[in-house]
């Protein structure tokens, strides 16, 4: 409570009630006014002692010359205080976004080739080029048998399953690979899987022999490729070997 603001709006109050009280008094005998004077100067409505004083308990009203009662008029009552506004709704809560899903293989989330490791099958794998025959899983492993002078593709991804290389990313490319007998081409890339296809990166320095044998690459690309896939090209220039694929690897360094 502001104590001092409250004393001085009841002193301004109490003083015009006084001021009221002394307008509505009566005027001395011979001013017409009612009740007249009964008594000597200085009493109640006769003139004031020496123009301004009066007897006890009363004061003079010198506008009029004329001894009057004080009376305190009442104090004005105090307006209500506003109400408190209500408080705003705090807003709900975002929910958290879904974690993205991480490639297949046995190398871990970071892999982005999914099924990398077969273990789901043929599941992002296609043939799209050759006719080689029993193409399929077996032992964890994919193996085909190449015709003589039947160019084969086994690729990874298509228009809606793929991944993306980054410019000036470093990237490690891991597989292995085996051949029953010599291949006169075998050769892995990174590319577009849509139109114009172009290869990010290309290797055919890889020649698989009859055990299952790790390779390992690492490159950049100079280009970032929003929409990338991977592909193994083989080719038998002679006789129908057995070739095997197994734990395809593509990570960000």
């Amino acid at each position: 409570m502001n104590t001092k603001s409250n004393f001085w709006n009841f002193t301004v109050i109490s003083l015009a009630g006084i001021a009221l009280a002394a307008i509505s008094c009566g005027h001395p005998t011979g001013s017409g006014q009612t009740p007249a004077c009964t008594g000597s100067a200085g009493a109640a409505f006769c003139a004031c002692l020496a123009g301004s004083t009066c007897n006890d308990g009363l004061v003079c009203a010198t506008d009029k010359n004329e001894c009057v009662a004080i009376s305190s008029g009442s104090a004005g009552t105090t307006g209500a205080a506003g109400t408190t506004g209500a408080a705003g709704t705090t807003g709900a809560a975002g929910t958290t976004g879904a974690a993205g899903t991480t490639g297949g293989g046995n190398s871990g989330g970071g892999n982005l080739i999914i099924n990398g490791d077969f273990s789901n099958g043929m599941n992002d794998w296609g043939i799209p080029n050759g006719t080689p025959s029993n193409p399929g899983v077996t032992n964890g492993q994919f193996c085909l048998t190449l015709a003589t002078n039947n160019p084969v593709i086994l690729g990874w991804g298509d228009t809606s399953t793929f991944f993306a290389v980054n410019s000036g990313t470093n990237y490690t490319l891991s597989y292995q690979a085996s051949s029953a007998s010599g291949l006169s081409m075998f050769e892995v890339h990174v590319g577009q899987v849509v139109a114009p296809y172009a290869v990010d990166y290309n290797d055919n320095t890889d020649a698989p022999g009859t055990g299952l044998t790790t390779f390992t690459h690492n490159f950049t690309v100079n280009t970032s490729d929003p929409q990338a896939g991977l592909a193994f090209a083989m080719t038998a220039t002679s006789g129908t070997p057995k070739v095997c694929v197994d734990n395809v690897s593509l990570t960000a360094n």
